[in-house]
């Protein structure tokens, strides 16, 4: 397969799988799915590292031990160790580089040659039997795997940056479980605002509207608008909310 569409790949699976679109984990993916092809010195990879590619290359066959399980298994072990010794950010960044690795040995199954994904056995593993349905490098299956794929990707930062798959169907659904769940992954850094659908409990008029989230107690919300601060549950009683993250928030210290 070509680079990009290895990239594409590891890129919409981590987006997808860990429900993320920060550049960091999404970097070390890319990273990650580049790593297979280390074994060879024509590639990419293989010409940044030439001397540990050329090592490699002498001594063991393409789409070998680098497209492994061992080789994912191994990448792995490193990451988590280092992730746990210097403590370096979120867990989905240690996740992330041999995941990458993984949707890359498991995508070149789709192609002519396979890949030996259980080495050291000698078997290669080829998921589709019929040589002419196997993907050709650069040919005509592979660009739709590539379009396919940056379409998904594009769907998983979508997702990600609504709080993921079931933070949107909270959204849509307007279920205040989840709901409540965004505002308070993002209530300390952001202004959170809340779509309501309901009325006002005071006259059964329509209490529509955009208002900005000041707290909360337990599912409910405390809002407020340019006229006033009312609480959810109570003045306004709400048949469909969501929310809508704004800008950072800025806290003003004056003496």
């Amino acid at each position: 397969m070509l680079t990009i569409t290895h990239a594409a790949i590891a890129l919409s699976g981590t987006s997808l799988i860990l429900g993320t679109a920060e550049p960091l984990p999404l970097g070390l993916a890319i990273l990650g799915s580049q790593l297979p092809d280390i074994d060879t010195t024509t590639s990419t990879i293989g010409k940044i590292f030439f001397p540990i590619s050329s090592w490699i290359e002498d001594r063991f066959p393409h789409r070998s031990v680098t497209h492994s399980l061992l080789a994912t298994a191994a990448i792995a072990i490193v990451t988590f160790l280092v992730h746990h010794f210097f403590l370096l950010g979120d867990i989905k960044a240690a996740i992330a580089l041999p995941l990458g690795h993984l949707l890359s040995c498991f995508s070149d199954t789709f192609t002519k040659q396979g890949v030996q994904l259980f080495y050291p056995s000698p078997a290669w593993a080829i998921s589709v039997s019929n040589p002419r349905r196997r993907l050709k490098t650069g040919g005509a299956g592979e660009l739709w795997v590539l379009g396919i794929a940056i379409a998904l990707l594009t769907l998983g930062i979508y997702l990600a940056n609504g709080g993921g798959i079931s933070q949107k169907v909270s959204q849509n659904l307007g279920l205040k479980d989840g709901v409540v769940e965004l505002y308070n992954q993002n209530a300390s850094t952001h202004q959170v605002y809340a779509n309501i659908t309901g009325y006002w409990a005071s006259d059964r008029t329509s209490a529509d509207g955009k208002y900005l989230i000041v707290g909360n107690e337990g599912n409910e919300f405390i809002v407020s608008d340019s006229k006033g601060v009312y609480k959810t549950g109570e003045q306004i009683i709400t048949s469909k909310v969501s929310t809508v993250v704004g800008q950072v928030a800025k806290t003003e210290i004056k003496s």
